[in-house]
């Protein structure tokens, strides 16, 4: 009973789940539950319903009472008059409330609140302020549980019986019978308690729920049987109809190995697919593979960005799963997801699932809003996996998902490699692998490859040297294992990337090239269009600028544009009426341009998690695309400058020359790509460089301070 309970003299809303964690336990420990506080709502019944059921199993009584929700006139009212008018308005005010809640309620907890006032298992009466304190409230906060054996605990506190106080910073103070130090103060709380609800005291009067109120709420009942009687198989206090899952998608054959994979692998794992190749839509049919064999299925999906929200819950419901979506652009997300919760685990419904940003749910919030849920049923999603390694959002790897997936083209993080053990740790292995090149042709675009070199001007030369020689004197000290020191190399390779992404010569190469298109165009008498155009950060402004100085209908696509204007963007764009898209980042995942014909890479990115995801986005099927073509400007040695170090010049060359490679060889004119480079690569004696891609280097860079400092 209550003595078996390990019970903390304090519990803090933000170490405990007070309604899981206090709440509920006590109740189902005892018979009598006597309450006074200042706000109740019949929702709070649904979350506290374990410990309910229970109480009312050990043949138990609640007792509440508390302020009666009135509007100011009423109050007014309610100080004068006899005592039979004061009757009257708290009838004539709660026959209303009732039909507030009766609308407002879900169909069960509405029934099972009817039949618990109805069994006199749970009572209510409403404290009034007398004429010296009108138009005060009753406030309080206590409670006092009473077990077989006569043993008690108290509790005090700021918590209200409501949803939203559940969420709010909040804390009980808890005192035990059996415990000398601790008996007044349950016997004293009890006490003023039992008194009030018996004859109210000098400040507040007590009024029963006329009976006309009573009745008018038994009527509610909508089950022959009370929802916690033996003749009911479980307890349902929220039920909502939805119709059942249907996946209804056919599935190519790689899909279903993909999941064949996943399942060999206990259910969890990773799939590397190339971008534009359906994870998403393998994901959820993996998910629905076990919704059908486990018959219920809590569901989290994880995303990197607010706009992909939207995206996924389309799918989603496409499956017949309702999702609830949580960020700091949705209200109340926490009440959804605590409520879904438990009605999935008192088994009042079978099916839960939660669209999280990968930020919010990295919060105390959502981890606190889902701990409830039993691993044995709980999938997790995390699109875009990689970025989930990141110190700061590892926290939305729950611990309680038995089921684990994740969705990435390049899983691996680029020079983090606990970021990459963590990820893999929590998700598993790569479990399937489909590649680029096994996807091209059937189920993304064919592309053509054009490298255009730029070099970097005398100035931004000098400072990419001096960069790089900073760089290399902090990258000797990294064995010391310094925080300060990484972070300062850190800085100073964002800088130095920085630099060679906004070259100057990047623009003007941009601009040449799109004149010669528009003259073609008008000489064939078409019109330009469908070019993306990927820009470093801070000069997307000056692109824009100029792209529209041709006379070319452009538009930017970068984080600071509205969730609502980025369709309408992207539905211009698509039809043509935007010629060129200019983007920064934002791009990288998850937005779909599939009529995207033309790209220029202008952010001269080493990371192939950014380069290749920009790739897929261009590469993905649209009627009447029979191939893309994708300008790459890859920053040179300039030849008629005065030779620099001969390891500098050669460091920009090993830098730029992974994503050369990883472009060239999946493209139509492959050897035409490498002829451009050909003869620069054989005088720096780098030819090897055109057969190793992002990951090769980077295995090689992992043995070699040196090298990291060059071309990182």
């Amino acid at each position: 009973m209550l003595k078996s309970l390990n019970l903390q003299p304090v519990y803090d809303s933000a170490e405990y789940d007070l309604v899981d964690e206090l709440i509920v336990p006590l109740l189902q420990n005892s018979t009598s539950y006597l309450r006074g506080v200042g706000f109740f709502t019949s929702g709070w019944m649904r979350l506290a319903a374990e410990g309910l059921i229970q109480l009312i199993n050990n043949d138990g009584k609640a007792r509440v009472i508390l302020s009666p929700i009135l509007d100011k006139s009423d109050w007014e009212a309610f100080q004068i008059g006899e005592e039979a008018k004061r009757n009257e308005l708290l009838k004539e005010n709660l026959l209303k409330n009732i039909d507030d809640i009766a609308s407002a309620l879900e169909h069960d907890t509405l029934n099972a609140m009817a039949w618990m006032i109805a069994d006199g298992v749970l009572e209510f009466k409403f404290a009034v302020a007398n004429e010296w304190a009108a138009g005060g409230d009753y406030h309080d906060k206590v409670g006092v549980f009473e077990d077989p054996e006569g043993d008690r605990v108290a509790i005090h506190g700021s918590f209200n019986d409501t949803i939203k106080g559940t969420l709010n910073g909040e804390a009980f103070s808890v005192f035990k019978s059996w415990v000398d130090g601790q008996r007044p103060f349950v016997e004293q709380h009890y006490n003023r308690l039992a008194e009030l609800w018996e004859y109210g005291n000098r400040q507040f009067r007590v009024f029963t729920i006329p009976e006309a109120v009573r009745q008018k709420f038994i009527k509610l009942r909508s089950t022959e049987y009370p929802p916690y009687s033996e003749h009911v198989n479980s307890l349902t206090l929220s039920v909502k109809s939805e119709i059942k899952p249907n996946f209804g998608k056919k599935l190519h054959p790689y899909q279903e190995d993909a999941i064949k994979s996943w399942l060999a692998s206990n259910c969890q794992g990773i799939f590397e697919m190339a971008t534009g190749t359906g994870k998403t839509f393998t994901s959820l049919a993996a998910a629905y593979n076990r919704y059908e064999s486990l018959e219920r299925l809590a569901l989290i999906i994880l995303v990197p960005f607010l706009h992909l929200l939207e995206q996924w819950e389309r799918s989603c419901k496409e499956m017949g799963f309702t999702p609830i979506l949580c960020s700091s652009a949705q209200d109340n997300w926490q009440i959804d997801v605590k409520l879904k919760i438990q009605d999935f685990n008192i088994k009042a419904i079978d099916r839960v699932c939660i669209i999280a940003v990968h930020k919010t749910a990295a919060s105390d919030k959502f981890s606190k809003a889902v701990k409830g849920l039993n691993p044995e049923h709980t999938m997790i999603i995390g699109d875009e996996a990689h970025g989930l390694g990141a110190f700061f959002l590892r926290q939305a790897m729950i611990p309680n998902a038995g089921l684990r997936l994740g969705l990435s083209a390049t899983p691996r993080r680029w020079f983090d490699e606990a970021g990459t053990d963590v990820i893999f740790s929590y998700f598993g292995k790569v479990c399937f692998e489909f590649p680029l090149e096994k996807a091209i042709g059937k189920y993304l675009t064919p592309y053509e490859y054009i490298p255009e070199l730029v070099s970097l001007t005398s100035g931004e030369m000098n400072d990419y040297e001096e960069l790089t020689d900073k760089i290399s004197k902090l990258v000797s000290m990294l064995n010391d294992g310094k925080v300060d020191v990484e972070e300062k190399v850190k800085r100073l390779l964002l800088e130095r990337a920085l630099l060679i992404a906004s070259a100057e010569e990047k623009i003007q190469r941009l601009l040449t090239i799109l004149r010669g298109l528009i003259e073609k165009t008008n000489r064939n008498q078409g019109e330009l269009s469908h070019i993306l155009v990927y820009c470093a950060p801070g000069s997307h402004k000056k692109v824009l600028r100029a792209v529209a100085d041709l006379g070319l209908k452009c538009h930017e696509f970068v984080h600071t544009v509205g969730l609502s204007d980025r369709q309408r963007i992207l539905e211009e764009f698509a039809n043509g009426e935007i010629q060129v898209l200019v983007a920064v980042r934002c791009l990288d995942e998850g937005v779909d341009v599939p009529s995207t014909k033309m790209a220029f890479f202008l952010a001269s990115t080493s990371n192939p998690k950014e380069f290749v995801q920009r790739r897929g986005r261009i590469l993905r099927l649209a009627k009447g695309k029979k191939k893309a073509i994708l300008y790459d400007f890859i920053v040179v040695p300039r030849p008629e400058l005065v030779p620099l170090k001969r390891e500098v010049d050669a460091s920009l060359l090993k830098r730029e020359m992974p994503r050369f490679a990883e472009f060239a060889s999946a493209s139509l004119n492959e050897f035409e790509a490498r002829s451009k480079l050909w003869n620069l690569i054989n005088h720096y004696e780098l030819l090897n460089l055109f057969d190793e891609k992002p990951w090769d280097m980077y295995h090689k860079i992992l043995q070699d301070k040196k090298a990291y400092a060059l071309i990182a």
